[in-house]
């Protein structure tokens, strides 16, 4: 696809701070156990802690967004995150680490959304959006992996230097990254006032703190349905190590195989999100297509070592479908059924289903689906497959809605 000049720099923006989100995913751990002296119970603990107090304080890049323009929230937080890698090579302590995680981890909240709502304004074609943040995803994920592999050199040496000098990359990463967003056009966001249809008896968005129930509703599903994430990233490997048979390099090669996966697919699948009808229906194709992930996790328990591989590459397969499946949908609907002039507060709140999964997910599947063996990965299909379904009645009826109530967007 052909990107325009605010659509080339917005990629370009996350190339290059995703290759600083590589580079200390990559290298953090070892930074803070060897070098700062913490433990990896604390580094984790922190990190947990951080993420549950930045769900909330995420919700303000939405609010700023809004009020100031996407643009100069999203370069400022890209800048925030550059300041807080800065920032770790000053830290000693455990509170000290604490403190600096817990901006960090809102900044790094507070980012998609405002990304999105960016994107919004920058591009108002509905399809051309969804392209754009397909490839977005692509070269973050292209990034992510060229970042993690120039983490070896700081790894290798291991010295104080070395992981401070990683740092100062990371912060000038994101530096770069809020250069390039600051380039892009930002035409000016509508008021409540003249978005709203005209001659309208009242104005419901205006000075709302939440959005509508319907939108709140298919939030609540999303966080079901992003459960691909939880899969992927806890239920996989300890699936793998505690319940098959399968070799233990098989958790490595699958992760590989569904970056693979998602980095071909993407773009490729984001061009079905063609019109409410079909990008609505995509999401009952998430929830079926997850379904099938989770049987043939459940039936990759019960075999052999040979079948147990085939039947967790079926699974990791169907799991990445699902994955470029729901993104393309969810990219499109979140920004579509959200009004213009509260879009970033809409699209933030909207935000907390994605961030709260990664939060309460692995709480999920150790407690629940992977102390059930076979039976929760079955329970868990039949959830999702509702889901699904469920989410596709509820984005149809506030598409109609919405159309309904202003005759433009029909």
């Amino acid at each position: 696809m052909t990107l325009t000049a605010g659509g080339r720099r917005l990629a370009a923006a996350a190339l290059v701070q995703s290759l600083g989100i590589g580079l200390f995913m990559a290298s953090s751990m070892a930074y803070f156990t060897r070098q700062v002296d913490l433990s990896a119970n604390q580094v984790a603990s922190g990190l947990a802690l951080a993420g549950v107090v930045a769900l909330g304080i995420s919700l303000l890049g939405g609010v700023l967004a809004d009020r100031y323009g996407a643009r100069r929230v999203l370069a400022a937080v890209y800048l925030g995150r550059g300041v807080c890698c800065a920032a770790y090579v000053f830290v000693t302590d455990f509170w000290q680490f604490m403190v600096v995680t817990l901006c960090a981890v809102a900044c790094d909240r507070a980012g998609p959304p405002v990304l999105q709502a960016l994107v919004a304004v920058a591009v108002p074609e509905r399809q051309e959006r969804t392209r754009l943040l397909a490839v977005v995803n692509v070269v973050r994920n292209c990034g992510l992996g060229v970042g993690a592999m120039a983490a070896g050199v700081a790894l290798a040496s291991d010295t104080q230097a070395a992981y401070r000098v990683t740092l100062i990359a990371i912060g000038l990463a994101f530096l770069g990254g809020a250069v390039l967003v600051l380039r892009v056009s930002e035409p000016a966001a509508p008021t409540a006032e003249a978005a709203a249809p005209r001659g309208a008896a009242e104005r419901p968005a205006k000075g709302r703190v939440l959005p509508d129930a319907r939108y709140l509703t298919l939030t609540g599903l999303n966080f079901l349905l992003f459960f691909f994430d939880t899969m992927l990233l806890v239920a996989m490997p300890v699936w793998i190590l505690e319940h098959t048979d399968a070799p233990r390099a098989t958790v490595s090669v699958l992760f590989a195989l569904n970056t693979a996966l998602v980095v071909v697919l993407q773009i490729p699948v984001s061009r079905l999100a063609t019109g409410q009808r079909r990008t609505t229906r995509m999401l009952t194709w998430t929830g079926a297509v997850l379904a099938v992930s989770s049987l043939c996790f459940a039936a990759s328990g019960s075999v052999g070592s040979g079948p147990a591989v085939a039947w967790l590459a079926a699974a990791v397969v169907t799991l990445s479908l699902a994955e470029v499946i729901a993104n393309s949908a969810v990219w499109d609907l979140s920004i579509a059924l959200a009004p213009e002039e509260q879009r970033g507060r809409y699209l933030s709140v909207f935000n907390l289903s994605v961030a709260g999964q990664r939060v309460l997910g692995p709480v999920m599947v150790t407690g629940l689906l992977l102390g059930s063996g076979s039976l929760g990965w079955v329970v868990a299909a039949a959830v999702l497959v509702v889901a699904g379904v469920a989410a596709e009645r509820v984005a149809r009826a506030a598409g109609e809605r919405m159309r309904a109530g202003n005759p433009a967007h029909a």
